[in-house]
């Protein structure tokens, strides 16, 4: 008996991973209106109270009172949107090159992720209206580190 007497089909994954697409694009979208603070993590900067500050900035959400509103909306926005191109990118039945399925799959969230912050820097628009502390940079840095990772890793295929 030998491996080709067996006829087995390949399993097709991609209606589970549509669902997962779905869940993260509802998940991040939610994240993105109510203006959920991005993580703040240790680094060179801050070493030992990341944990501290990250907690300290969900307190400050939790207690602000009216409309909360981060530019870390712009990052949750671009990942909903990202994930729900993904989506249906693998529903369509077309096979495209993977450079241009890349193209099509991460434009569209990676100009809203990267323009967001950008626009709002130029209006002089402050990282966020419930908190008081000044962790931008520390914040920043970890939108940079999430788009570059967005970004960068469908492009992980090529190699």
């Amino acid at each position: 008996m030998s491996i080709e007497s067996f006829d087995v089909e390949p399993i097709d994954h991609r209606r589970l991973v549509r669902w997962l697409l779905g869940l993260m694009a509802a998940v991040t979208g939610v994240l993105a209106i109510i203006g959920w603070p991005l993580p703040v993590l240790p680094g060179r900067f801050v070493r030992t109270d990341a944990w501290e500050r990250t907690t300290a900035l969900i307190e400050a959400w939790w207690t602000h009172d009216g409309w909360r509103m981060s530019g870390a909306s712009w990052f949750w926005g671009g990942v909903a949107i990202g994930a729900t191109t993904c989506a249906i990118m693998i529903s369509a039945a077309k096979e495209r090159p993977w450079r241009k399925t890349l193209l099509l799959t991460v434009l569209p969230g990676g100009v809203i992720a990267a323009l967001g912050p950008l626009v709002q820097v130029v209006l002089g628009i402050r990282w966020s209206n419930y908190s008081d502390s000044h962790d931008s940079r520390s914040t920043i840095i970890v939108y940079a580190i999430g788009l570059a990772v967005a970004v960068g890793f469908p492009f992980l295929r090529g190699w």
